[in-house]
């Protein structure tokens, strides 16, 4: 198969190495889950403490049934009825007779007729910003409601038993509720973020990857203790040419690094960043040692595949890879466990 038929998106999806790397990311995640708690928890406050102020007040009416009610609970009127009652306009009507100078609007959004444990203690509760319009409306209602229960048939009499002044709410935080959001949305948009990230890196990480996805002989990492042996088993004992898309202070920095491992580098080397470049093709055609191709594992493997596709092209197909810029540990990690000769090396390293 030739270099430049090969595709990245074939090749299956390591799980060991998936995990490995998301595990590695959980840090990040976990800072997420905080920051979104905390963006979500501060924006929630500010909207909340920012609102507008309302008071409350409330007054109960003891309704008297008739006496038919103590045997047939279903003549007692329940919560849900009442609440939909009090924004008809039986009701409403009855408050505005009451009060004539009251807004109508005003009072369907500030009054509520509610039950909260007895079926007979009717309360009415009035919500709005200004103290007093609490009081004129919850004055009005207990007259209108007082008219409107008594034409009912159900219902005897109606009597107040008790009230309060308008009372400032307080206003309704619930920060906890906000910091758990906060951190979902933390915590999920950051693994959906890293999950992304993750299957879509096209980077070779491990030496193997090398083989697999490009049919190169890999001769492992630049750190490995043997690197020197496995070069002069695949690219012999006369010296080779390094190749690589990597810059030329990085292209350097590879190559003191074979050279302080004992390796037989040549002085000549081949740029393959820009395969457009006056000259390259002469320099390849007439590379009498074995080229050995330099990957980084920080750099997307694009630029590389255009420069293996150049060399195949001509003939000059490299004799073997190295890995650089490698995560020796996460390497280590991933072949806890297995039997291969990079098992091995990465057991073994500088």
């Amino acid at each position: 198969m030739k270099l430049w038929e090969m595709r990245y998106g074939d090749e299956p999806v390591n799980g060991r190495l998936f995990l490995l790397r998301f595990i590695k990311k959980l840090p990040l995640i976990i800072g997420c889950a905080f920051i979104g708690a905390a963006f979500v928890c501060a924006c929630h406050l500010t909207y909340r403490l920012s609102s507008e102020y309302k008071f409350q007040a409330k007054t109960d009416l003891y309704l008297e049934y008739i006496p038919e009610a103590g045997s047939n609970e279903l003549i007692y009127f329940n919560k849900y009825t009442w609440e939909q009652m009090s924004g008809d306009a039986a009701i409403i009507d009855e408050i505005l007779k009451a009060d004539p100078t009251l807004d109508e609007k005003t009072v369907r959004e500030s009054f509520l007729a509610t039950l909260n444990s007895d079926v007979k203690v009717l309360t009415l509760q009035v919500t709005n910003p200004d103290p007093d319009m609490c009081t004129k409306i919850i004055n009005a209602g207990v007259i209108g409601v007082s008219a409107f229960a008594k034409s009912l048939p159900e219902i005897l009499s109606v009597r107040e038993i008790g009230g309060s002044e308008p009372t400032l709410l307080p206003p309704d935080v619930r920060a906890i509720r906000a910091i758990i959001l906060g951190a979902f949305i933390g915590l999920f948009v950051s693994t959906l973020f890293v999950w992304i990230r993750i299957v879509s890196d096209d980077r070779i990480i491990l030496p193997e990857t090398i083989e697999k996805r490009f049919h190169l002989p890999s001769a492992g990492t630049i750190t490995a203790a043997n690197l020197k042996e496995t070069l002069e088993d695949l690219a012999g004992d006369d010296g080779f040419i390094t190749a690589s898309t990597l810059p030329s202070d990085k292209f350097n920095a590879v190559i003191d690094k074979l050279i302080a491992a004992g390796a037989r580098v040549e002085g000549k080397t081949l740029d393959l960043s820009d395969t457009e470049k006056p000259g390259l093709l002469g320099e390849v055609k007439n590379a009498e040692h074995p080229i050995v191709y330099i990957f980084s594992s920080k750099n997307h493997t694009g630029g590389d595949e255009r420069a293996l596709s150049f060399l195949s092209k001509y003939g000059k197909e490299p004799m073997c890879a190295i890995l650089t810029d490698t995560d020796d540990a996460l390497i280590r990690a991933y072949y806890i466990g297995k039997d291969s000769r990079f098992a091995e090396e990465s057991k073994n390293t500088k």
